[in-house]
């Protein structure tokens, strides 16, 4: 007789079973319970997708290859150029060679920096075929005839974008009048200068009468420090409102600035006027022309000058010498010398004033 088998928990009624030993022998072939998988550990997160580049960034990348290539080019261009001017020295009595060589020199020179400045993007293929045709004229060496040899000075042209020279307003009969006053002034007492500023102001905006005021002003100190009369009137507190009026209502006036420039090395000279000077804003003016007008040869070397002077003037780590340092009388002279890398006399005053302006 088939019956369930007692003391054992309710079945499946398909496991039936007969007697204990039954029992026994079906839970005996029971598969084990399947375990549960572990969990897979977590997926990596997924990296973040890169942005496109904007056209601004493809642009700027596209220039920097480009001022890349360029300035390989003229770089190389410049050696070849530079091989070519020591063979003509070698070979002697081409003098009219050596100055074409030179030339050239100077151009690649300058084209250089200002890729490396990033003020040009690029050098058209025209000039560089043009640069090219020049210099195949003397690859075979430098025996070459003047009559048949083409300077081609002409290809730089594209390049010349030196600034449209300044024109001054024409002179009214006034102004013509208080210029000529100015030119000859003698009276040094401190009446005598207060008459000379307020001439100078009255004709402000006359550009022909500023640039007198400001001739005369460092011709004055001169005779003064020459002379060693006493000119109560040749102080800072009288005539730096002149100086600085002139300056900075003619900033595009290369004449102005240059003559401004001299006379705030004549102010600085004086004994006692460079603090006076620094506090009224004395120093800034010279570095504003400068950074304006550094291509100009004559007022470059006019501020390094006054900037001599003010150095000379200057004690040892005094607060005057820190302001030259603070506004930018370091950074406008070299620059001045990166742009008349060819002239040697202008950077080689340049480099005797730099020592006394930097810290030791």
């Amino acid at each position: 007789v088939y019956q369930f088998c007692s003391n054992t928990p309710w079945r499946s009624p398909g496991l039936l079973c007969c007697g204990p030993r039954a029992e026994h022998r079906v839970l005996m072939g029971k598969k084990p319970a399947v375990k549960a998988k572990a969990k897979t550990k977590a997926q990596a997160a997924p990296e973040p997708v890169e942005e496109a580049p904007t056209a601004e960034q493809l642009e700027a990348k596209r220039l920097w290859q480009q001022r890349r290539e360029a300035t390989k080019w003229a770089q190389a261009q410049l050696e070849v150029a530079r091989g070519q001017l020591s063979a003509a020295q070698k070979r002697g009595k081409c003098d009219w060679l050596q100055a074409a060589h030179e030339f050239h020199e100077i151009k690649l020179i300058k084209l250089v920096k200002r890729l490396e400045e990033k003020a040009l993007d690029a050098v058209p293929q025209e000039f560089r075929d043009g640069l090219q045709s020049y210099l195949a004229q003397c690859a075979g060496g430098p025996d070459v005839e003047q009559e048949s040899f083409r300077e081609m000075r002409e290809i730089w042209e594209p390049f010349e974008t030196e600034a449209a020279s300044y024109t001054r307003k024409p002179e009214t009969a006034e102004s013509e009048e208080a210029l000529e006053k100015l030119k000859v002034w003698e009276e040094t007492s401190e009446k005598g200068m207060t008459e000379f500023v307020s001439l100078m102001a009255a004709h402000a905006s006359s550009g022909g009468v500023q640039e007198a005021g400001l001739v005369r002003l460092g011709g004055l100190f001169s005779d003064v420090a020459r002379s060693g009369v006493d000119a109560p009137g040749m102080s800072c507190a009288v005539v730096m409102p002149a100086i600085d009026a002139a300056m900075k209502g003619h900033l595009a006036d290369p004449g102005v600035q240059r003559a401004g420039c001299m006379a705030l090395r004549g102010l600085a000279m004086a004994p006692g006027q460079l603090p006076h000077l620094r506090d009224a804003g004395g120093i800034q003016l010279p570095v504003a022309a400068v950074n304006e007008h550094y291509k100009t040869k004559e007022l470059a070397s006019a501020a390094n000058s006054c900037f001599w002077a003010m150095a000379k003037a200057a004690e040892k780590n005094s607060p005057e010498l820190s302001t030259m340092r603070e506004v930018g009388v370091i950074e406008c002279l070299l620059k001045v010398m990166n742009h008349h890398a060819w002239d040697q006399t202008l950077c080689g005053q340049i480099r005797v004033t730099l020592p006394f302006i930097k810290e030791e």
